[in-house]
């Protein structure tokens, strides 16, 4: 009996050392929350008791922690974006509406003829409509980005596609003197996709070369065995890697000088509706030899977007 009595002493015992080393350990997990919580330090939590319990806690815990950590640096990275956003666009509205304003101030003189006022009525005209361009594609890209936007998928002859956009730049081209490699496939590539989008994405990537590029142009378009690809390439000045890194961001623009040669948002809509067709735009610099590269990944069909 006294055998007994001592081994359910001694399991008492052990269960209470055990408890005490639990709320021991849990007090410090406690206290090292509260100091990530207060900012005073970014270490993650640790216990010193081994117990499978309490580590699959710290873990998930740390695993939180990790969570909350790349949502601050995604929000801090929004919010930046966002300023600078507001920046350029402050900026890129201020230059066209001071000119549009000096331009008026001018009709209004009554010391300058009829001939001048005229030019500087098509000077105004011309900055207006570089103003409504800029604001029509910073609307686009707020409806494209947003959650009610919606595609129209239909099946879609490629090749014809990329044949009347290109078509359509022909007269810029060759304004530029740019000469213009064009290479499609006798064989029909089908894409199931949204027919305005694609359009769209095509015409900003020609709408940027016509705009930067120099001399000859490079233009692809090829299926392979998981997808579709167009490529578009074309040698250019002033670029270098940590630009092609910053092409897609919102209002970049290489030569910021430059603000005549566009609004900055167009490869930025682009990569948007690439991306809502579960497809990709990516830029690689080789040498002076830049490339786009759009691409639509073969998917099953119960999505929206896929290579038939």
């Amino acid at each position: 009996m006294l055998y007994v009595v001592c081994f359910v002493l001694a399991i008492a015992a052990a269960a209470l050392i055990r408890l005490y080393y639990l709320k021991r350990e849990l007090k410090l997990v406690t206290r090292q929350l509260q100091s990530y919580t207060q900012g005073f330090t970014e270490k993650k939590v640790d216990i010193a008791l081994f117990d499978q319990d309490l580590e699959k806690l710290a873990g998930e815990i740390n695993k939180m922690i990790d969570l909350l950590v790349q949502a601050n640096a995604l929000r801090r990275r929004t919010e930046n974006e966002l300023k600078q956003g507001i920046a350029n666009i402050s900026h890129d509205l201020r230059t066209p509406l001071t000119s549009i304003l000096g331009y008026i101030q001018l009709m209004e003189s009554d010391n300058i003829s009829e001939a001048e006022r005229q030019e500087y009525l098509t000077i105004a005209k011309s900055r207006t409509k570089r103003l409504q361009i800029l604001l029509n594609e910073f609307l686009d890209l707020s409806v494209i980005e947003s959650a009610d936007f919606e595609l129209k998928p239909e099946k879609l002859d490629m090749n014809v596609l990329i044949a009347d956009v290109l078509l359509s730049f022909y007269d810029r081209f060759n304004e530029r003197g740019l000469e213009t490699s064009i290479q499609l496939p006798n064989d029909k590539i089908m894409v199931y996709g949204d027919e305005s989008s694609i359009q769209r994405v095509v015409e900003n990537l020609l709408a940027n070369v016509a705009a930067h590029a120099v001399s000859h142009v490079s233009i692809r378009l090829e299926k392979r065995q998981e997808d579709v690809v167009l490529s578009i390439s074309n040698r250019t000045r002033h670029i270098t890697e940590q630009d092609v890194d910053k092409l897609f961001d919102r209002f970049y623009k290489v030569d910021s000088a430059r603000s005549g040669k566009g609004t900055g948002l167009g490869l930025t809509i682009a990569r948007s509706l690439m991306l809502k067709m579960n497809g990709e735009l990516t830029a690689e610099l080789q040498a002076d030899l830049l490339t786009m590269k759009c691409e639509w990944k073969l998917e099953e069909r119960r999505r929206n977007f896929e290579i038939l």
